[in-house]
């Protein structure tokens, strides 16, 4: 009996000796009768030699049934269990394909095909990437020659054209939630095989260990919304396939609907049929032994190898995609809900700006009205161009401005905007340090600090903070100015300060400190809600007060403000407390700690610019410089320069460009040069243009994909990435100790400097190259 033929269709004989009684000795006084009784003619009577023999043919007989019944019987039960292997098989990968709803996918397993009433679809998959019919095979011998798919000598053929119909139909049942029918991708996978992606037709033969990259390679493609109205057409178009009542059901559900496992009841008797050709999983041709140890739960691709697939995918395409790129593990953060305030905070390239984006996106879109707003004011157009291609439909709810602009549009909703003169307000200073201040103990005091750190001491510790009076100030622990103050030089500041407010409220002028103060109370004092939430990212970045007028906006509602930063990366003077602020975030906050920008070498490298100096992350505790960071991406390139003077480093940074757009690929697009100062920045912008390297300076950038340098300041390459960073006069920053600094205030300067550098070290992704001026030997102080 052929090994596919159910029970079913066995021999008469056969079935009906099953469970009968062993053949007695018949009478030999009824054998004449009976016989002539049915019209036979009579035999005489055996002796007892030939009643034995026919005793014995009787008994040979039903061995035989009883031996071709336990060969079928044999045969059944391989049969059987290459059934339930090729199911195993199928079972294997709709699992590992559950682990991928981290990333936005959501997977069908046994779905009716479309237009029959018995035959299934082993499994669908809809996710960003588009519409998936996936074909499983646990097909012992595969290979696509000729351009066609064989099994073993056998042609495949008709398992083409079957998930080709099977593709169309499912596209058929999406065209009315508007999705094009190319969307729709026909898949058939190997179990067990890996480094195989054959097209034939518009099929792709994977191996099963190649599905992760094939996904990932097709990027974002689906908006979240039209995966939602897929996932309810399918559900209707493709219910699930009726079960057998012994199986064991893994179903997955579209995000926000639960993971069920349902285990039905056990069969409650007779034969189960095994289903049809078209309903079955592919099995080992009959007679052949398995495929082996079958790969187990998770073989296909373990959730870390689709993660990697998928950051890998992402760090091909241009660098404004990689930026709106959320690793799976985060996406949890998005729409997490919070009682109150929250904080994200995190070493840099842990992803704290894309949890962010992602967390105004969901905001977005249940209909909040969003400000996502920092310090830096060329952030803004960068972060909406980047929610635009990540929510086009929603990105018009949020508001991207640097708080700045919000404190100056609530001082223009009460006319109070033209009272904002800044130029005016420093030269109130400049009369007051040169009435007050030069003549006080400030410039005695051998720290070498000129006007500009005073002013700096007034504006971000004694404004910044909202210091009404000297009393405050006298007893203020004064976070990130590490330069120690005596009384009496606290007493000077305070002189100077109180004489500076005297000139500007003659002249009735406000500086940016006082827009930021004079904000905070309008809004405290008002009803209006014209946020839902808040989202501040580089937190550390900007002053207490500043982030008390953000949080009057929504004050601690639930999921009202969310609070995005990392103290190390402060590179602006002064700072603050979260508490000092009024924000809690106490059972609120979340630390990302592993690395998915940089590559292991460029954080390393970055690491030993900052390892030695400690900092505070706006909890009043100091921390340590070099954390503990899980890296994501290993290797990366660091390359350091010698150049003898400014010409040959100009030579020596466009070379290395061209080369890395020529040889190896890379768009201008996805380089940065990024230096200290607004002069070097417009040098660079020159030597590029003169070496017809396109260019964009990134006060101009706005987050669009282009073919040019980003050239700018280590302050603008804030929250920004880049695949390769050029740093030229690296040994030069930070800078020298000059004559008149004390050691405390040089102490200061450099580690605020170190952290600049810190920063603009991880904006590189993949290569770091660094120019090495050589300077003038100082000259020898005996001669």
């Amino acid at each position: 009996m052929r090994a596919h033929e159910s029970p079913s269709m066995l021999p008469d004989t056969a079935v009906s000796t099953v469970g009968a009684e062993r053949p007695r000795p018949r009478a030999t006084a009824a054998l004449p009768g009976a016989r002539a009784a049915r019209g036979i003619r009579s035999l005489p009577e055996p002796s007892a030699l030939g009643q034995a023999v026919l005793l014995g043919m009787e008994i040979a007989g039903v061995e035989r049934q009883i031996q071709h019944l336990n060969d079928t019987q044999h045969q059944l039960n391989r049969h059987r269990q290459r059934w339930e292997a090729g199911g195993r098989a199928e079972q294997n990968v709709t699992r590992a394909l559950i682990a991928m709803e981290d990333a936005g996918w959501h997977v069908l397993p046994d779905r009716q095909w479309p237009g029959t009433r018995k035959a299934n679809i082993d499994v669908i998959l809809v996710g960003p990437g588009g519409v998936f019919v996936v074909d499983v095979k646990n097909w012992r011998e595969a290979s696509v020659e000729r351009g066609r798919l064989w099994r073993g000598d056998a042609d495949a053929d008709d398992d083409i054209r079957k998930l080709v119909d099977q593709a169309a139909a499912v596209a058929e049942v999406l065209a009315d939630a508007g999705l094009p029918p190319t969307e729709v991708v026909a898949l058939l996978v190997l179990a067990g095989r890996r480094n195989i992606r054959e097209p034939i037709d518009a099929v792709t033969v994977l191996g099963e260990h190649d599905l992760a990259r094939e996904l990932a390679r097709r990027g974002a493609r689906l908006t979240p919304d039209l995966v939602e109205r897929l996932l309810d057409e399918l559900e209707r178009g493709c219910p699930p396939m009726p079960r057998a009542a012994h199986q064991v059901v893994l179903t997955s559900r579209p995000a926000g609907r639960p993971l069920a496992r349902r285990e039905d009841p056990p069969p409650t008797g007779g034969r189960t049929s095994a289903p049809g050709p078209s309903v079955r999983p592919d099995l080992p041709e009959a007679g052949e032994p398995g495929e082996g140890p079958l790969t187990g739960q998770g073989s296909l691709l373990g959730r870390g190898e689709l993660w990697q697939e998928l950051l890998d995918a992402a760090a091909r395409e241009p660098i404004e995609t990689w930026m709106t790129w959320l690793h799976p593990a985060q996406a949890r953060f998005a729409g997490r809900k919070w009682s109150g305030p929250a904080r994200v905070r995190g070493a840099a390239g842990t992803g704290k700006t894309v949890v962010a984006l992602h967390r105004a996106k969901f905001l977005a879109t249940r209909g909040d009205r969003v400000l996502f707003t920092s310090k830096v004011r060329t952030l803004g157009p960068v972060y909406r161009a980047l929610l635009t291609r990540m929510a086009p439909d929603h990105v018009e709810r949020i508001e991207f401005i640097n708080v700045h602009a919000v404190a100056a549009r609530c001082l223009r909703d009460h006319d109070l905007a033209g009272r904002h003169l800044q130029d005016v307000a420093d030269t109130c200073f400049s009369r007051a340090w040169a009435q007050v201040g030069q003549h006080s103990v400030l410039p005695g005091l051998g720290l070498g600090l000129g006007p500009q750190y005073w002013q700096d001491e007034i504006a971000i510790v004694i404004k910044g903070r909202g210091l009404t009076s000297y009393s405050q100030y006298a007893g203020l622990a004064r976070v990130g100015r590490s330069t120690p103050l005596q009384p009496a030089h606290r007493r000077a500041v305070w002189d100077l300060y109180e004489r500076y407010e005297q000139l500007r409220t003659e002249r009735g002028v406000l500086d940016r400190d006082d827009v930021l103060l004079l904000a905070r109370d309008l809004v405290r004092e008002s009803s209006e809600t014209r946020y839902d939430a808040v989202i501040v990212d580089e937190v550390q970045d900007l002053t207490c007060v500043g982030l008390q007028l953000l949080h009057a906006f929504v004050g601690d509602k639930p999921d009202g403000l969310l609070v995005v930063g990392d103290g190390q990366q402060s590179i602006y003077p002064g700072g603050f407390t979260l508490a000092e602020a009024g924000v809690p975030v106490v059972g609120r906050s979340t630390v990302l700690t592993r690395n998915y920008r940089n590559r292991a070498e460029i954080l390393r490298h970055a690491q030993t610019v900052i390892a030695d100096d400690s900092f505070d992350d706006l909890d009043g505790t100091p921390e340590r410089g070099r954390r503990d960071v899980d890296i994501e991406r290993p290797g990366g390139e660091i390359t350091e320069v010698t150049v003898p003077d400014t010409a040959a480093q100009d030579t020596a940074l466009c070379r290395h460009l061209t080369e890395l757009h020529a040889d190896r690929d890379i768009r201008y697009g996805d380089m940065a040069v990024l230096v200290s100062t607004n002069e070097a920045e417009f040098h660079w912008l020159r030597v590029l243009a003169g070496h017809g390297i396109p260019a964009i300076s990134l006060m101009d950038y706005d987050g669009t994909n282009g073919e040019g340098v980003k050239v700018g300041t280590y302050h603008r390459a804030k929250a920004l990435d880049f695949a390769h960073v050029c740093l030229p006069d690296r040994n030069l920053f930070p800078g020298p100790r000059r004559p008149s600094e004390a050691a405390d205030a040089f102490h200061e300067r450099t580690r605020l400097e170190r952290r600049q550098l810190y920063v603009a070290i991880t904006r590189a992704r993949d290569t770091v190259w660094a120019g090495i001026r050589q300077l003038p030997d100082p000259p020898d102080p005996t001669r």
